[in-house]
C-alpha cells in the first residue's frame, strides 16, 4: 500500500513540473488560439497597447489600459479596469472596478466603487449607490460627493507599489519596435548570474533569521518532513493547486477583498518558512549519516541549501562564457530548478501539515 502511495505522488510531482514547463514553452502558441475565439481589441492610445473585452452589451472589460466614461456615456452593466485607470465622469448601472491602478469618480456610480492597489478619488459630483472599497490605497473624498454604502479603506502601500509594476510585464503592448541600447549576450547572462546570487543571499538571510526566532517551529516542521515525506509532499502540492481557487473565492465575496492581501503575505511566508525546514531537514539528515554530532542548526540549513542549489548554481555558472557552455548550463538550470521545485513543495507542506510549525504531526 505504502509502495502504491509513494507511486503515486511521484507521478504528481512529476506531472506538476511537466505542466509548468510546458506551460512556459506552449503559452505564446495558445495566445494566437485564444485570439481567435475571444475577440480582442488592440488600441493605440496613451502610448501603450491593450486588450478590450466585450463580455456582453451591457459590460465593458479593460485589460492594460485606461478606461474613460465621458458625462454622455451610460455604462448599462459593470466598467472593469485591470492594469489602468478608471475614469467616470458619466453612468455606470453597475459596479465600477478598478485593479493596478486609480479609480477616478465624479459621475453616478449605481453598484459597488472597488480599487485595489491605488487610490480612490472621489469629487464633490459624484453618486455611489453602494459600497466604496478601497486596497493598498488611499480615498479622497470631496465635499458634496455622495457614498450611500459604507467606505472601507485598507492601506497597503507595498501593494500599490507592486500591482501597477507587475501589470507592465503580464499586460500586452501595442505591436512596436521600441529603442532598446545593445547589451552583449556575456552581458545578458552576467545579469542573470547576479539576479540568481541575490536570490541565494537573500534566501541565506531569510533562513539564518527563522531558525533564529522559529527554532521550535523548524525543528517540528522538520520532524514531519522525515518521518513523513511523501505526505509532506502531497499537502504542498494540493496546497499549491488550492491557491488561486481560495483567491478567486475571496474576491467573489465582498467581505473577503480586503483578506486577499494577507492571503499573499500568509502564503509566501509559509513557502519561505517551509523552504528553510527542508534546508534544515537536509542538513540534519547529512549531518547523521556522515556521524557528524553537536553542528549548529545554521550550519545544518546552509548545508541543506548547498545541496539543494549546487546544481542550479553551476549551471548558471557555467553557461556564462556562452557557445557549448550554455547547452550544458541550460540543462543543469532545468534540473536544478526541478530539484527547487521539488524542495519548495516539500517545505511548504510539511508547514500545512503542522499549522506553521505550531503543532507536531503524527504524534
Amino acid at each position: 500500500m505504502m509502495r502504491n502511495f509513494r507511486t503515486i505522488i511521484m507521478c504528481v510531482l512529476v506531472l506538476s513540473i511537466t505542466s509548468f514547463l510546458f506551460s512556459q514553452t506552449v503559452a505564446p502558441d495558445v495566445m494566437e488560439d485564444i485570439e481567435d475565439i475571444v475577440e480582442i481589441e488592440r488600441e493605440e492610445s496613451a502610448g501603450i497597447g491593450g486588450i478590450s473585452i466585450e463580455t456582453d452589451e451591457d459590460e465593458i472589460v479593460k485589460l492594460g489600459e485606461d478606461l474613460t466614461i465621458f458625462p454622455e456615456d451610460t455604462i448599462a452593466g459593470d466598467a472593469v479596469v485591470i492594469g489602468g485607470n478608471l475614469s467616470v465622469h458619466g453612468f455606470v448601472e453597475g459596479d465600477a472596478v478598478c485593479i493596478g491602478g486609480n479609480l477616478l469618480i465624479s459621475g453616478t456610480v449605481l453598484g459597488d466603487a472597488t480599487v485595489i492597489g491605488g487610490n480612490a478619488n472621489v469629487e464633490s459630483t459624484a453618486i455611489i449607490e453602494g459600497d466604496l472599497v478601497s486596497v493598498g490605497g488611499r480615498v479622497s473624498r470631496e465635499k458634496g460627493s455622495t457614498v450611500k454604502g459604507e467606505v472601507t479603506s485598507i492601506s497597503l502601500p507595498i501593494l500599490r507599489s507592486v500591482l501597477p509594476f507587475a501589470f507592465k510585464f503580464i499586460m500586452p503592448s501595442k505591436p512596436r519596435i521600441p529603442y532598446r541600447p545593445f547589451v552583449s549576450p556575456f552581458t545578458k547572462r552576467m545579469m542573470g548570474f547576479s539576479i540568481y546570487m541575490v536570490k541565494i543571499i537573500a534566501l541565506v538571510v531569510f533562513i539564518l533569521l527563522i531558525l533564529l526566532f522559529f527554532q521550535g517551529g523548524v525543528d517540528r516542521v522538520s520532524d514531519a518532513i522525515e518521518s513523513h515525506f511523501w505526505k509532506a509532499a502531497l499537502a504542498g502540492f494540493i496546497g499549491l493547486i488550492l491557491i488561486v481557487p481560495l483567491i478567486i473565492l475571496l474576491a467573489v465575496l465582498i467581505i473577503g477583498i480586503p483578506l486577499i492581501p494577507l492571503f499573499g503575505i500568509a502564503v509566501v511566508a509559509a513557502m519561505i518558512f517551509g523552504y528553510a525546514c527542508i534546508t534544515y531537514t537536509i542538513g540534519r539528515i547529512a549531518a547523521e549519516k556522515k556521524g557528524w554530532k553537536d553542528k549548529s542548526p545554521y550550519i545544518l540549513a546552509l548545508i541543506g541549501l548547498v545541496v539543494i542549489e549546487i546544481v542550479a548554481f553551476l549551471g548558471n555558472l557555467i553557461i556564462l562564457p556562452g557557445g557549448i557552455f550554455a547547452v550544458v548550463g541550460g540543462v543543469l538550470k532545468v534540473l536544478g530548478f526541478i530539484i527547487s521545485y521539488i524542495a519548495w513543495l516539500i517545505g511548504f507542506g510539511g508547514v500545512i501539515l503542522t499549522r506553521f510549525g505550531v503543532k507536531k504531526f503524527g504524534k
